[in-house]
Order: structure tokens, then C-alpha cells, then sequence
């Protein structure tokens, strides 16, 4: 008797278990179909947002000149069948500028065009002078959807090169000034790219060091906040401190010490700092990137370049030879330590012989 009613329970529990189960797919089944509709019409709306495209822009140098034949990189993104990228799928368009440094993309469906990159050889393009790179066609919210027009194309700006010279480069350098040595000076030397501590003992492992830039920060301990002096480290030399990047140090205007309040982990504006130093003198452009002022420390760090040749060219010359790159910086620090500034070399003569060598070097087919 208990026997029949233990089989005849265990056959209900399993056959309930098999409704159970049975419905259960049969919600799953409906709830894939409703996804599926939905991301249906998802995609619907989405594909009703590719519109026709058309945009004018023209490309200009530093001067207001027209760049010709600069290559002008978009991408357009559009509405894409596969569900994987509904949301989008990026198609690229590469154009030149004309006469007028005027160039057009058209004929194209999507809802955003962003201009990747512009460029041409000898010039440069700064990102932070461009910043009007994306353009919303789709209507989106309340924005409304941006509209070209020929007689007002968007602008943008390539800095046209000059002639480049050969650079100390200072990838980052930084100064830490701790609670404790609150306003003792600190220094710099761009050519050994070395901090100096003790501005009393200039030495560096038996070798004398020279201090191009010096930094003087004081703690007020009531309020954690700190003075900050920088200066030449000679008497002969002189500081600008501007928002501007230049590539030829100012001729003129150089001031013995610029002082300002750091706040903690801020940017700050005038971020160029631009450094005559050392008699005879040599130029040397700063770029603030990163300060800490709290009541532990005070540390400035950022980069730099440095022309060891006397002028005020600091358009720094990249990807020369390693040999001309070794050769230039022996020479120049060779100068300095019998307290002589380097002769400024025939860089294109000595890239043209460095090439020369490479190539006769490279076996013969």
C-alpha cells in the first residue's frame, strides 16, 4: 500500500516538474521573441537617424594661409544591419585639400562625421588648437543636428614648420620641495638634465652641474598654501611665463622672477614657461604639466626643450639618426664643461652623411 502511494506521489512531482519546466521554456520563447522585436525596432529608429551628409571645411597655417594638399581624415559613423554593432559601425573618408586649402565630403549617409586627423609634411597639427572636430547630422534630444554651409566652412589649423635644430629634450622633469625645506631654492640643469638640491654644492658625481632654472617655494603653515618663485639661475638671464607655445623664445621681455600660488593637482594657465639662462646665453621653453601643493611637499614636473646654441630656435629637429643625435649631445656638453657654448652644426650635412654611412653599411643584393 505505502509502496503504490510513494510511486504514485513520485509520478505526480514528475509530471508536475514537466509542466513546470514546459512553461518555463515557453516564457523564455516569448521573452527572446519580445527582445528580439524590440532590438528590431531599435534598430528601425536607429537606421531613420542616417542622413545625408555633407560638410565644408578648409585648413589653414598660423599665418592665414590656405594649406593645399593636406590630407583630411573623417569618420562617418552610420547604422550597421549586424547586430553586433547596432549602434554604429565607423566608415572612413580620406580627402586633400585644394588651392584654397578648401575640402568637401559628400554623398555620404550617417548620423556624426568626426574629423580624425589633418596633416601634411612640414606641419604640424595641434589637437587643443582644433577642438571643433565632431558634428552630430542625427537629431539628438534637445541639440539640434548640425547643418554645413559652403560659404562658412569649418576651420582648421596646421602650424607650417620652420627650420628645426637640435634640442636638449627633458621628457619629464620634475622638482620636489618638502614642509621641511620650505624656501630653500632648488635648480635644474637642462643640458645634464639633473635636479640640484643644494644650490651651495652644484656637484654631481664630481662633475659641476648648472643651475638653469631655480625654484624657491615657501609653505605658509596656517592656510597649507605655497609661494612659488621661479627664476634664472644667473643674474644675466631672465623669465616669461605665457599660455602661448612658441617655437622661437621671445626676443624681448624677460623678467627676473615670475611668482604665483600653485593650488593642488590644478592645471594652471600660463602653463609656457620660456627660460633664458647661463652667460653666454642659451634659451630653453618649459611646459607645465602636473603640480602638487599640499602640506607634505610642493613638486612642479612637465618638459622641456633646449637649444644649447645661442638662439631662440626651439623648434627641436625629431627622429634624427641616433648617431647625430649622440654626436650633437657629446659636443654640446663637452663645450659646456670648458664653460664654452657648442658651435651650432650643418644639421641637414651631418643627417645626409649619417644616412650615406647607413646605407653603405647595409649588405649588397
Amino acid at each position: 500500500m505505502m509502496k503504490r502511494f510513494y510511486t504514485a506521489g513520485l509520478l505526480c512531482l514528475l509530471a508536475f516538474a514537466a509542466i513546470s519546466s514546459a512553461a518555463e521554456n515557453e516564457r523564455e520563447a516569448v521573452q527572446r521573441k519580445a527582445d528580439a522585436d524590440k532590438m528590431v525596432r531599435i534598430g528601425e529608429e536607429l537606421k531613420k537617424q542616417d542622413v545625408k551628409i555633407a560638410f565644408y571645411g578648409k585648413v589653414i597655417d598660423q599665418n592665414q594661409a590656405p594649406v593645399e594638399g593636406a590630407s583630411v581624415e573623417v569618420q562617418i559613423t552610420q547604422f550597421s544591419p549586424d547586430m553586433d554593432r547596432l549602434f554604429g559601425k565607423v566608415k572612413s573618408v580620406s580627402v586633400r585639400t585644394d588651392a584654397t586649402g578648401s575640402f568637401t565630403v559628400e554623398k555620404e549617409k550617417g548620423r556624426s562625421l568626426y574629423v580624425k586627423s589633418v596633416s601634411k609634411p612640414g606641419y604640424e597639427y595641434i589637437r587643443s588648437q582644433n577642438t571643433n572636430d565632431s558634428f552630430q547630422y542625427a537629431r539628438h534630444g534637445v541639440e539640434e543636428p548640425f547643418v554645413a554651409a559652403k560659404t562658412s566652412p569649418v576651420v582648421f589649423r596646421l602650424r607650417k614648420e620652420g627650420e628645426t635644430v637640435f634640442c636638449f629634450e627633458v621628457k619629464y622633469w620634475d622638482l620636489h620641495v618638502y614642509g621641511k625645506e620650505s624656501g630653500q631654492p632648488k635648480g635644474y640643469d637642462f643640458i645634464r638634465q639633473e635636479p640640484l638640491r643644494d644650490l651651495a654644492k652644484p656637484v654631481l658625481n664630481g662633475a659641476a652641474l648648472v643651475c638653469d632654472l631655480q625654484v624657491k617655494a615657501t609653505l605658509n603653515t596656517n592656510d597649507a598654501t605655497w609661494a612659488v618663485v621661479l627664476s634664472p639661475g644667473n643674474t644675466n638671464g631672465g623669465i616669461i611665463v605665457s599660455e602661448q607655445l612658441l617655437y622661437e623664445a621671445p626676443d624681448a621681455g624677460y623678467q627676473p622672477e615670475y611668482t604665483f600660488t600653485p593650488e593642488d593637482r590644478k592645471p594652471v594657465k600660463a602653463k609656457y614657461v620660456y627660460l633664458k639662462s647661463r652667460d653666454p646665453a642659451i634659451f630653453t621653453r618649459l611646459e607645465i604639466e602636473h603640480i602638487n601643493a599640499n602640506k607634505e611637499f610642493f613638486r612642479l614636473s612637465g618638459k622641456s626643450v633646449t637649444n644649447p646654441y645661442g638662439d631662440r630656435n626651439l623648434e627641436q629637429a625629431t627622429d634624427l639618426p641616433y648617431e647625430v643625435t649622440k654626436q650633437l649631445t657629446d659636443e654640446a656638453k663637452t663645450s659646456f664643461r670648458q664653460n664654452k657654448r657648442p658651435e651650432k652644426p650643418d644639421l641637414p650635412k651631418l643627417i645626409k652623411k649619417a644616412k650615406e654611412k647607413t646605407e653603405k653599411g647595409k649588405p649588397q643584393p
